[in-house]
């Protein structure tokens, strides 16, 4: 990698796994690590001040992905406000780099505003024909229990559930090349990795 290190920090190990096989895909030299979680991240920017790599500044590049959860706008502005805390440039605007020595992005990961890696891999795949008996299954699930609603997680293991690898989940999935990479699910998050 030479001197000039890029790093993709996100939140746990299923975001991880995905980003590295989506790199791998798009023949990126970047190392992916996980923050340990998004409330582990104010600790995790401080600590790496101390790292060797960018105490010697060879870092030229470092993006943080977070999940939109509820509202990107809200997860863009605490993610902006703890780089800022931690000594860190910070971008303007999500999707977006700071024009500083030290490049540093980030990217707020759903669909539409809301959500995480989960439903952007849902996207890609929203258009095959057996994707509308998840829906189905949520919708017999929700009529004859009190469950009403279902997560992105759960809408993951049983669209596997349909494959013969049926325990995998999003990160494994995307190491064994469930999802299509090729699906403009992808772009947004395709394009801001191209910009690393």
């Amino acid at each position: 990698m030479g001197d000039a290190m890029k790093f993709v920090f996100c939140e746990g190990s299923g975001d991880q796994l995905v980003i590295q096989s989506l790199a791998r895909h798009l023949n990126l030299e970047v190392t992916v690590e996980t923050t340990g979680g998004k409330d582990n991240l104010p600790n995790f920017l401080k600590s790496l001040q101390t790292r060797p790599e960018f105490a010697r500044q060879q870092v030229e590049t470092m993006a943080i992905l977070r999940d939109a959860d509820r509202d990107a706008a809200a997860a863009f502005q605490s993610v902006q406000n703890f780089l800022r805390q931690s000594g860190f440039p910070a971008p303007d605007v999500n999707g977006a780099f700071s024009n500083t020595l030290l490049r540093v992005g980030v990217f707020i990961v759903g669909v539409n505003g809301v959500g995480m890696i989960e439903d952007v891999c849902l996207k890609s795949v929203s258009d095959l024909p057996e994707f509308s008996c998840v829906d189905s299954y949520f919708a017999c699930i929700s009529e004859k229990s009190a469950r009403s609603n279902s997560s992105s997680k759960a809408k993951v293991r049983v669209w596997m559930a349909s494959h013969d690898d049926y325990d995998y989940r999003v990160g494994k999935a995307a190491e064994k090349g469930y999802w299509p990479w090729e699906s403009p699910a992808f772009d947004p998050l395709k394009n801001f990795l191209k910009a690393l």
